[in-house]
């Protein structure tokens, strides 16, 4: 046996296994599911689940038995994220594009509904505002969630909206869902979304979504954000639709691939 083999947790792997099995088509499982999956028996399944639980990387539902990965597991995949070869390059094309313009930059992943900040550049001088590290209730008024939204296949787009609480956080904000659907219909030809001071007043932005580079599937976005004291919602258009656009399709040639499609 090398010394590699001598030093391996296999309570350590199994546990890994049982986070990994928790994907964008899987984001819920039960302790059943996943016994079967792994070929564990429940009562080591149960165990492992516990402990994941007990430290906050997974929600189990106490009536359901439903079990998901937490917010706190997220940060910790965010973390990991940051850690990697793959933000250093999208960070060297935002920090260019932000070198050359002057322009606030937010790149976010989405995980379920809740956008997860990866990398974000402010404008000098310039009064913007900046996203948490995650977000949630803001795929209907941010252009971030609704570039996001109009990547997802038309059916997906209905359901998930349909499911959504649309909470007004400014007086533009969109709370109707059939304007909001015209809306991402728009965004999806257009290929890139407004927000028009529905998420902050003074706050104009312009986003587009970004792509898994092999499976084509939508898996956050990119945007630039303005004052409204600098530029109107068609000045932006006019001058970063393009741009907006480009860069999308420059960041998603970088982004993880996914772990099916490796």
């Amino acid at each position: 046996m090398s010394k590699g083999k001598f030093y391996f947790s296999k309570s350590l792997e199994k546990g890994l296994k049982i986070l990994c099995l928790f994907t964008r088509e899987t984001p819920v499982l039960t302790q059943s599911e996943i016994a079967r999956t792994l070929g564990m028996n429940m009562t080591s399944t149960y165990r492992y689940i516990n402990t994941l639980v007990e430290l906050g990387y997974l929600e189990k539902n106490t009536k359901t038995k439903e079990i998901r990965p937490s917010i706190l597991c997220l940060l910790f995949c965010t973390n990991l994220m940051q850690a990697t070869d793959h933000l250093k390059l999208i960070k060297e094309v935002v920090d260019r594009i932000h070198r050359e313009n002057n322009i606030s930059i937010d790149v976010v992943f989405a995980v379920d509904d809740t956008l997860v900040r990866i990398y974000h550049r402010e404008a000098e001088e310039t009064l913007t505002y900046s996203l948490p590290n995650y977000s949630t209730n803001c795929l209907h008024n941010t252009a971030l969630g609704k570039a996001y939204l109009s990547s997802l296949p038309d059916e997906t787009i209905t359901e998930k909206v349909e499911r959504m609480t649309l909470l007004p956080k400014t007086e533009r904000t969109i709370v109707d869902k059939k304007v909001l659907l015209e809306s991402l219909k728009k965004a999806k030809t257009n290929h890139y979304a407004m927000s028009e001071e529905e998420y902050l007043p003074g706050l104009v932005a312009i986003g587009a979504p970004l792509f898994d580079p092999i499976s084509g599937k939508g898996v956050g976005a990119v945007s630039f954000d303005f004052s409204v004291l600098e530029h109107g919602a068609d000045d932006i258009r006019k001058k970063f639709g393009d741009m907006i656009q480009k860069t999308a399709r420059t960041l998603s040639e970088l982004m993880p691939l996914d772990k099916n499609h490796r």
